[in-house]
């Protein structure tokens, strides 16, 4: 009788691929599966091209850039070099030392410099689980992280002057202001929940106290602004200021709560005149987060970032001439034993 074949062994693919060799690279402390790692370098190979093609060169902010959207390996541990030190490659690991050790110095020296860019990044799970974002509908681009460079030189505008089809433009979209429209997609097996949050990631000269922001999902809309210095949500034109207001309530088709951040002020025959009531941030670093349940397999959210420099608003001074904002997007996936919002 003929012997029977062995069957062949699963090949073990995508997440489940370990790294080789003593020394394995990590991100915050988890050890990378090969994937990850040729994610990372890949991520990190378009993020430098993305930067040059926008003139920009300096490593510095590329390094900071990267960590960022977690483009990043976490830096060897003495204790470890040491040990492969004792077993006989100490020289050319003292070497290597002295080159981190210098780049750390570096490091502090230029961390005040970074510029006001946008990241929208996720985290290493979302990735694991098949999640991708891109700036087009059709994914042409899947990826886990995008990068914008910022407005420069942008005056101070009114959220009258926002376009009405704000929403409606792919990718980085600027103007007198800042816009990034992009999707989200879940490509994995089975349904998610993910966790968001906008957040200032850098500033000078407290430009925050004027920027204005807006975040669409799914079409609709809410809008926002810094707290005056009493806590009180920072209306245009102020609560107590019935003398004047807008002709029209700028987007508030698109509002997702349109009777809590429209007001109107009076009518006078077919004029109506409207305040605006922008949600406070939630915190001095923070301008909203949210929850998206129930992701299914292939099912796509759509996100519009916008963020302007409100002249109506006090703090819109010429005190504000040469700062700058750098805000980044990020989300992570829900534990599956955390249902709580």
């Amino acid at each position: 009788m003929a012997e029977k074949k062995k069957p062949k062994e699963q090949k073990i693919t995508g997440a489940e691929k370990k790294q080789r060799g003593l020394f394995k690279k990590k991100r915050a402390g988890i050890v990378l599966t090969r994937d990850e790692v040729k994610q990372i370098k890949a991520g990190r190979k378009k993020l430098r091209r993305d930067m040059r093609r926008a003139g920009i060169k300096s490593k510095k902010e590329f390094e900071l850039t990267a960590s960022s959207m977690g483009l990043y390996f976490d830096k060897r541990k003495p204790l470890v070099l040491f040990w492969w030190w004792l077993r006989g490659k100490g020289i050319w690991f003292l070497l290597a030392l002295g080159a981190l050790a210098l780049a750390a110095l570096y490091g502090i020296s230029y961390i005040t410099e970074l510029r006001g860019h946008f990241t929208i990044s996720m985290s290493g799970d979302m990735f694991r689980e098949g999640f991708t974002i891109s700036e087009t509908a059709g994914f042409e681009n899947p990826t886990s992280h995008l990068f914008a460079t910022p407005a420069e030189g942008v005056p101070c505008i009114s959220i009258y002057d926002i376009p009405e089809n704000v929403d409606d433009i792919d990718g980085a979209h600027n103007a007198d202001y800042f816009a990034y429209t992009f999707y989200l997609r879940n490509e994995g097996e089975t349904a998610r929940d993910i966790d968001w949050v906008l957040r200032l990631n850098s500033e000078s000269l407290s430009v925050s106290d004027a920027a204005w922001a807006m975040i669409f999902l799914d079409g609709k809309m809410q809008f926002y602004a810094k707290a005056d210095e009493n806590g009180n949500i920072q209306c245009l034109p102020a609560a107590d200021d019935n003398t004047r207001g807008y002709t029209k309530a700028p987007l508030y088709e698109k509002a997702l709560y349109p009777d809590e951040q429209y007001e109107i002020i009076k009518s006078m025959g077919e004029m109506t005149f409207w305040r605006v009531k922008p949600k406070p941030f939630i915190s001095e670093l923070s301008i909203d987060s949210g929850r998206i349940t129930d992701i299914q397999p292939f099912e796509v959210h759509k996100f519009t970032v916008v963020i302007w420099l409100e002249g109506d608003d006090p703090q819109c001074t010429n005190d504000l001439i040469g700062g700058h904002l750098g805000f980044e997007f990020y989300m992570e996936m829900v534990e599956e034993n955390d249902t709580a919002e």
